[in-house]
């Protein structure tokens, strides 16, 4: 005869392999239910942060993006683009600035190496040289990208 659920076979007895198997299934429960209520918290938690914070949760209704193929949404991101190479040029001219300060810098330390050093002086003076063409050549980057 067949058991209904929840009900011991028809003999009226449990064998010992049921009443592990519903411990477990209880063990299982009590922690599906820790877990749940570990969850909302963490969800209370973040959302009084955010309140904290002065911001509110964004939705997907707080802003209506428009679909990639039509032109607006085209439009805002090529703004974007350009917008981020214009910052990515300019930090560039910046750094190529203090770049050739820099290169400068060495072959001035290197001349007065040179200077100071007669046995290694041809060394010296080719390193200053070295130097001074990369600050050329970073002032030439400079020039090209603050345009």
């Amino acid at each position: 005869m067949a058991s209904q659920r929840g009900q011991p076979p028809a003999g009226g007895a449990q064998d010992g392999s049921s009443s592990a198997a519903d411990s477990r299934a209880v063990t299982a429960l009590a922690r599906s239910r820790e877990v749940r209520a570990q969850g909302r918290r963490q969800l209370q938690q973040a959302r009084e942060r955010t309140a904290q914070a002065g911001l509110r949760p964004s939705t997907a209704s707080d802003r209506p993006i428009p679909k990639a193929d039509e032109p607006a949404a085209r439009a805002v991101d090529l703004a974007r683009q350009i917008q981020r190479v214009q910052m990515s040029r300019a930090r560039l001219a910046e750094i190529a600035a203090d770049l050739a300060k820099t290169e400068d810098t060495v072959a001035g330390i290197h001349d007065r190496l040179a200077d100071g050093d007669p046995q290694h002086a041809a060394q010296y003076r080719l390193a200053a040289d070295n130097a001074r063409e990369a600050a050329r050549r970073a002032r030439e980057i400079q020039r090209q990208t603050a345009d």
